[in-house]
């Protein structure tokens, strides 16, 4: 062996060592280095956030179906001029009471249930004139309004000419508002419009039931009916505060 080589040998095992070394100490650098202070471990579970806070739902608010009204003013009849009374005459009254049908029908009294009640008679019947005549009945429901109706109707098919005049009634539908209904009253042989005679009806628009009629007079039964029931037709427009839809 040369001395050149005996000279250089030495030295590689220092050199490994020396290598091993560097990169023992660089691997530790590496592991406890600021950028990574869990040094190289998994992150930990953030702590869970509270849960967010759930509204209360709002209790649905029942809402009371709207009052209709329960009382009768003046304005919710018929003015004067519709009934072309002869006179200015007007009898008014305010008070729950029966209503105005002929005789011969019974007695009906009062309508039952009613809270409120405004009848007005226009004209005096002189010289054969007719007056003009409405009943407004206010209740406090709808449901009341139609038994009332109900039976104001029953009573009228009661209607039997006791005069002896050979007279008679008839009670026929109206196609005015809810459950209307007229009684063609004749004052002598029933069944002709020309005859001679009168003519009420009936009818009831939400908690409320108006009698519109034309008492006396000298009017064929066809004109009697023809007016009555253009009356009652506006009589039936003013009442539309009782539904509960309104006007």
């Amino acid at each position: 062996m040369t001395q050149a080589a005996r000279t250089t040998s030495p030295t590689t095992p220092s050199r490994v060592r020396s290598v091993l070394l560097a990169l023992t100490l660089a691997t530790t650098v590496a592991a406890c280095a600021p950028g990574d202070p869990t040094g190289g471990a998994a992150p930990a579970d953030s702590p869970s956030r509270s849960a967010e806070p759930v509204a209360s739902p709002t209790p649905e608010t029942t809402t009371a179906p709207p009052a209709t009204p329960t009382d009768v003013p003046a304005d919710v009849l018929l003015p004067a001029e519709v009934f072309e009374a002869s006179s200015e005459v007007l009898a008014e009254t305010t008070a729950v009471e029966p209503w105005r049908i002929p005789d011969s029908c019974g007695d009906v009294g009062a309508p039952a249930g009613a809270t409120a009640m405004r009848t007005h008679a226009h004209g005096d019947g002189m010289e054969e004139t007719v007056v003009g005549v409405q009943q407004v009945a206010a209740f406090a429901t709808a449901d009341d309004a139609v038994a009332a109706a109900t039976a104001l109707v029953e009573a009228l098919g009661a209607c039997v000419d006791t005069s002896g005049s050979g007279g008679g009634y008839a009670v026929e539908p109206v196609a005015v508002g809810a459950q209307g209904h007229g009684l063609a009253t004749w004052y002598y042989q029933p069944g002709d419009d020309s005859g001679l005679g009168t003519y009420l009806a009936v009818t009831r628009r939400g908690s409320v039931v108006t009698l519109v009629s034309g008492e006396g007079g000298e009017r064929t039964v066809g004109t009697a009916r023809t007016e009555t029931v253009a009356q009652t037709q506006q009589a039936w427009e003013l009442l539309c505060g009782y539904e509960v839809a309104g006007c």
